[in-house]
């Protein structure tokens, strides 16, 4: 059912997913993730990524899932009632990291998959960046000026939520900013 629902590639024994621009399998028998490292396999053992990925699989219980609508919007967008903690919180560090290195960031966005938009907002970047192919998230970054520090913003198509639950974008969004700074070179203070 799930090689069908989101066409991903398989053999009998794994099942084949990219997870923002790594190559991750799923084992059949015990659906254990492993990330492929160099000539090899290695057990996935980050609680974020695997959880995001199941969450992405098995989240919907529908048969055809609804098509994105190219209608972006902050995580915000979709909380319900109560307070919800602000995305933009966990942005911070990353935030820092990117400051002054534009075109690191741009760079690694685009070995990572990502396709460069028009720029919304004034950002200097703007990317929808594939997590898995069937799923993606728009990356904007505005770096610092001597007006503003930067600013990194994600948002979601207004369909994600057919996707994968509310919670999870939280370690999605961990995982892409993670993702790029690696990929970008960036240390992390």
């Amino acid at each position: 059912m799930l090689i069908k629902k989101y066409g991903l590639e398989h053999d009998k024994d794994y099942l084949y997913l990219k997870y923002i621009g790594m190559d991750y399998r799923i084992q059949r028998v015990d659906g254990a993730i492993e990330y492929e490292e160099g000539q090899g396999w290695k057990l996935c053992k980050e609680y974020t990524i695997v959880m995001t990925i199941y969450d992405l699989l098995c989240y919907s219980r529908e048969k055809i899932l609804p098509p994105f609508t190219g209608q972006w919007q902050p995580v915000a967008g979709f909380a319900a009632a109560g307070s919800n903690p602000s995305a933009e919180v966990f942005a911070k560090k990353y935030e820092k990291a990117f400051s002054g290195k534009v075109e690191a960031v741009k760079k690694a966005c685009i070995e990572l998959g990502g396709t460069l938009q028009p720029r919304l907002a004034g950002a200097d970047l703007t990317f929808e960046m594939p997590v898995v192919p069937y799923f993606s998230v728009l990356f904007q970054y505005w770096d610092a000026d001597e007006e503003f520090p930067s600013k990194i913003l994600i948002l979601w198509d207004q369909a994600s939520m057919s996707y994968l639950h509310f919670e999870t974008t939280y370690y999605l969004q961990g995982d892409l900013l993670e993702t790029i700074a690696r990929q970008a070179g960036l240390l992390l203070s």
